[in-house]
């Protein structure tokens, strides 16, 4: 029989605690979605209702949070602004990241703290300087501004991500590269870019969950093209009218992205962010 060494047994009843902890909220909106209004009220809150009835309470909670907050729209909106900031922010601190640790560029340690900085302010100090330049340009209440708005707030993030993992790659393949007659661009393209791909889904799936979440900027820099964020809250306090259930509803709705994103992309996840802290 094998024996299991004590601290062992310390550290798994540890994670069984931490995994309850954690499934708890989830275990919570789970029981609240399945109930309709009146059941949710007239019912003790761990209490199920009938098999029966579960599918029509479903239907109505998810049929009422689509339609009262119109979250079709808003899902949009938020993939156009997550998967714009994900990718965009990844592919421009992919390029830093070469630079700055391979292209032996000078004050490097300079150029990353300049960019790096602005994470260390609250993003609320933004606002203001945001909503003139966008709408000085014309971009205020756009898609555009928005996108371009959420790419740059994600770039110090990604840049801090991928200069680490630029760390762990050799400089000898670059030389080697270049020795071979590979140009810069070559280099990234053809070696770097290829083997911080577990890197670049670290950044994705980090700036993809945040973008998605975020509620800040979607309700100060636009009006029509507000995020689905937005739309969760048009479902809460006096004007939303709409019962807790269908509330809850709206939130599991609005969590299926990101939950897929995380999911699909495990591995890679996993494998990039040990490598990232490596360093």
């Amino acid at each position: 029989m094998m024996k299991i060494e004590p601290y062992k047994i310390g550290i798994y009843f540890l994670l069984i605690i931490l995994s309850i902890i954690w499934l708890f909220p989830l275990v919570s909106m789970l029981t609240i979605v399945i109930k309709s209004p009146d059941e949710f009220n007239e019912m003790r809150f761990w209490k199920l209702p009938e098999l029966k009835n579960i599918p029509a309470n479903l239907a109505f909670n998810f049929g009422k949070a689509w339609g009262k907050s119109r979250l079709g729209g808003k899902m949009l909106n938020s993939m156009i602004y997550a998967l714009s900031a994900g990718i965009g922010s990844a592919f421009i601190a992919s390029i830093g990241g070469y630079a700055l640790v391979h292209l032996k560029v000078r004050f490097a340690q300079s150029w990353f703290l300049g960019i790096f900085i602005g994470n260390i302010f609250p993003f609320q100090m933004f606002l203001i300087p945001l909503y003139l330049i966008l709408n000085s340009i014309g971009l205020f209440d756009t898609r555009l501004g928005l996108t371009v708005v959420y790419v740059g707030i994600c770039v110090p993030f990604a840049l801090f991500v991928y200069r680490n993992y630029a760390f762990t790659l050799p400089s000898e393949l670059f030389d080697a590269a270049r020795v071979d007659g590979a140009s810069k661009w070559g280099a990234y393209l053809r070696i770097f870019l290829p083997m911080s791909i577990p890197a670049f889904v670290v950044i994705f799936s980090f700036q993809f969950i945040w973008t998605w979440n975020d509620l800040l900027f979607g309700l100060v820099l636009t009006e029509r093209y507000r995020p689905i964020m937005a739309g969760l809250e048009r479902l809460q306090g006096a004007r939303g009218g709409v019962p807790p259930t269908v509330l809850i509803t709206g939130a599991v709705m609005a969590a299926i992205p990101t939950i897929v994103i995380l999911m699909s992309l495990q591995k890679y996840f996993i494998r990039g962010f040990t490598l990232t802290t490596g360093k």
